[in-house]
């Protein structure tokens, strides 16, 4: 879909200072289009710098209206009138709540286009949650006067839930509309933000009960994979080793000689062992590896500089990936896992790994992180998005991913390796398996709370995974120094 501009809907800067020479009592500002799911909007950011200064105005169109007028010109109008109320909606008891609902998400977009506030994912997500909440508002026609009687409310979000478990939505995504719901009716209740009602009539403690946390959400066994094994692990480590190698033998022997204009040789869909092989070596969540960039300096360039992000850098010869903000916590791991090639790699520089006794290279080991900087295109990021026209400077979009993930190692199907056999239905297990394995292995738990950057009592509660064959080890040295006596006397072996 064309990326719009505001000239596009007749947007004219002559037009405009005209316009403020006949209306001097409109506040100096600056116009802004904001797209809202296929939709342009027209908005104002007052040159004042205060809070609430980016204003809703209308919607856009293209071409003209029945009367002739652009839709800069009816904006202007708009502009007017708005400024007449102080950009506020006249509001009673019978306004809609999908009105205010509209005004609440102008509050956020101004937040997301800030330098301070939530991160735009936070910021994303509440306003998806609206746009559902919006969506119910208008089919049940609720109004304002719904909102103050606590009872109709309280019946209509208990209607809703009801709705969202037809549908089938995973437990975690109805909770996180329940709470962006929840922050919508504080909004409305505030003193600081529209204060249209006494109190909020949604408490937590009635999200709780009209949606209960399961098992699951609590943390105990039932939330854990019982069918953890090492030698699981170690398939799915060897499989993302050995394709990866595969692929990049090719490169190597081959070159650039590819059959996508925006791959070397159609890497496509194979993305997810390369990702996988650095969630599996470095327990990172996915966000944090697919969304990299490929060096400081290119990070330092992003545009959102609040949100969560990560980069690589090199130190004394070894890949670190540096985490800024994942969860509000930052953090560096380390990356030494190297490739293996039987043909000098491309732009290798040195020599090679290991030669013969004539001096014949053997073979040449090239840190993962520089493999994935070769078979991408080049790009700000580690992962290059494959879509080489829309989206040149971006990465891989996380949701493409996750299809692509499960399609190629979760499913059993065909060209799926069956990983659900695992416990695995989606990236995110596989840093529990990477936390899991570390401490069966005998890495102490505060050295894997300082790599994933949880807090060990959150490693064991939500992370670690359940595995029989290590609780029987466990056990059995428990009960090395018991022996069993003549008459069947359980007695303890005397050591000394």
């Amino acid at each position: 879909m064309k990326k719009h501009k505001k000239e596009d809907f007749g947007y004219d800067e002559t037009m405009w200072n005209w316009f403020l020479q006949t209306h001097t009592e409109l506040p100096k500002g600056t116009f802004l289009i904001l797209k809202r799911k296929q939709h342009y909007y027209w908005y104002y950011q007052l040159s004042n710098p205060q809070r609430g200064r980016l204003k809703y105005i209308c919607p856009t169109f293209e071409g003209t209206n029945k009367e002739g007028s652009n839709s800069f010109q009816v904006c202007l109008i708009k502009l007017t009138e708005k400024y007449k109320t102080n950009f506020q909606p006249l509001t009673n008891d019978t306004t809609q709540l999908s009105t205010l609902i509209d005004e609440y998400v102008g509050v956020i977009l101004e937040e997301e286009y800030s330098k301070e506030g939530r991160k735009m994912e936070t910021t994303r997500s509440i306003r998806n949650g609206c746009r559902k909440w919006k969506e119910f508002c208008l089919m049940k026609k609720i109004t304002l006067r719904d909102v103050k009687d606590s009872k109709k409310i309280k019946e209509l979000l208990k209607n809703y839930v009801d709705i969202c478990k037809n549908r089938e939505l995973k437990r975690g995504t109805i909770r996180t509309y329940l709470k962006h719901i929840r922050g919508f009716l504080n909004w409305l209740s505030d003193e600081d933000g529209k204060d249209l009602v006494k109190t909020n009539p949604i408490t937590s403690k009635y999200i709780s009960k009209i949606y209960p946390p399961n098992r699951i959400e609590k943390g105990g066994i039932g939330s854990r994979n019982p069918y953890y094994k090492d030698e699981y692990y170690d398939k799915m480590f060897n499989t993302c080793v050995h394709r990866v190698g595969e692929l990049w033998n090719n490169i190597c022997k081959e070159g650039w000689t590819k059959t996508h204009n925006n791959q070397p040789l159609g890497v496509g869909s194979d993305v997810v062992y390369f990702v996988s092989l650095f969630q599996l070596t470095g327990g990172f969540r996915l966000g944090e590896v697919l969304c990299s960039y490929r060096n400081i300096n290119d990070w330092d360039k992003r545009e959102y500089k609040k949100n969560s992000s990560s980069y690589w850098e090199k130190r004394n010869g070894v890949w670190f990936l540096y985490i800024d903000n994942y969860k509000g916590v930052s953090g560096s791991v380390p990356i030494e896992l190297k490739i293996r090639s039987w043909v000098k790699p491309p732009n290798w520089k040195g020599k090679p790994t290991k030669v013969d006794k004539n001096g014949k290279p053997l073979y040449w080991d090239t840190p993962l992180v520089e493999v994935c900087m070769e078979m991408f295109r080049t790009s700000p990021f580690l992962f290059s998005s494959p879509n080489l026209h829309s989206k040149t400077g971006g990465h891989y979009g996380k949701t493409y991913y996750s299809n692509l993930f499960k399609m190629r190692l979760v499913s059993k199907g065909v060209g799926g390796e069956g990983w659900e056999g695992f416990g695995i239905h989606s990236s995110h297990y596989l840093r529990d398996y990477f936390i899991t394995h570390g401490i069966h292995n005998g890495t102490s738990i505060e050295d894997l709370s300082q790599i994933t950057r949880h807090l060990p009592t959150t490693l064991w509660k939500y992370y670690m995974m359940y595995s029989e064959e290590h609780q029987l080890k466990r056990k059995r040295e428990l009960d090395k120094g018991v022996v069993i006596g003549k008459r069947g006397d359980v007695m303890m072996e005397d050591k000394n």
